[in-house]
């Protein structure tokens, strides 16, 4: 399936299921211009590297995917360190250094590197949680007031099926000859079950706790996801292994550091 059907029909799915929760609860979920524009950046900052997630896993293994979107956190750290929103600390300082040794292990392990014949797919990806955190750092710092967070999830899932559509129109209208099997709508349907799930609580811990706290999910999902893939497409080795075990070493350091906040002169 192509990735604008997948991000258009996911998008309008999602976005109706939560409206509809939203009109059964009494929810305002249309909000005003900041809450639309909200959505609007949300699904910019959110669909780019959603796409490209798509498209380098064509080229990546999921494995070694999943392993690189999961140094999000430190992204987010470094992020935050720039931007004055935290203070460098020791512990975290090292998670840092342990989040790159451990990018480092998966790069040069991976087939034909050693040899000097590099994976510009797997360098690429590598652009996905520096996306992904510009995206959490988005929804944090615009949060429209007095939102409900699943007001935010039919905003931002909205919009995301409307920038998809021009995409889809234009390179897999659905009056081409070559048609999606039904099997493929089966699998969008249960993405929107789940994704309506994961909208509600994102945005919700974007509103109570913030952007830092948030990513930190990570540290519970990357061994998750690393294992999932395993188990449906394999391609593990002990090298894989190893930069998974420094990568949660250093999501632990990141996770349990001092979050101190620089305090005003």
């Amino acid at each position: 399936m192509p990735v604008s059907h997948i991000i258009f029909l996911t998008g309008i799915g999602v976005a109706a299921a939560l409206a509809v929760i939203c009109q059964l609860r009494g929810i305002d979920w249309i909000g005003g211009k900041r809450l639309q524009f909200f959505g609007f950046g949300c699904a910019v900052l959110m669909n780019v590297p959603f796409a490209l997630g798509l498209f380098f896993a064509r080229h990546v293994p999921p494995t070694e995917l999943a392993l690189i979107i999961s140094t999000a956190p430190i992204v987010n750290y470094l992020v935050a360190l720039a931007t004055g929103r935290e203070n460098a600390a020791p512990r975290r300082l090292l998670a840092i250094l342990l989040g790159f040794f451990s990018t480092a292990i998966l790069v040069i392990t991976r087939e034909g590197m050693l040899s000097g014949h590099y994976s510009w797919w797997l360098i690429a990806a590598f652009s996905l949680p520096i996306l992904y955190s510009a995206y959490n750092w988005f929804a944090a710092i615009w949060w429209p007031p007095r939102a409900h967070a699943m007001a935010a999830g039919v905003a931002e899932s909205l919009w995301s099926g409307l920038l998809a559509l021009p995409f889809l129109l234009l390179l897999a209208p659905p009056w081409s000859s070559e048609q999606l099997p039904l099997n493929a709508y089966w699998t969008v349907l249960l993405a929107c079950g789940m994704w309506v799930l994961e909208r509600i609580a994102f945005f919700t811990l974007i509103q109570e706790k913030g952007a830092v706290f948030t990513v930190q999910a990570v540290y519970l999902s990357t061994p998750a996801a690393v294992l999932i893939a395993i188990a449906f497409y394999g391609g593990a080795d002990a090298w894989l292994f190893v930069s998974l075990a420094v990568l949660m070493g250093a999501l632990y350091l990141n996770n349990t550091g001092s979050a101190a906040r620089p305090t005003s002169a």
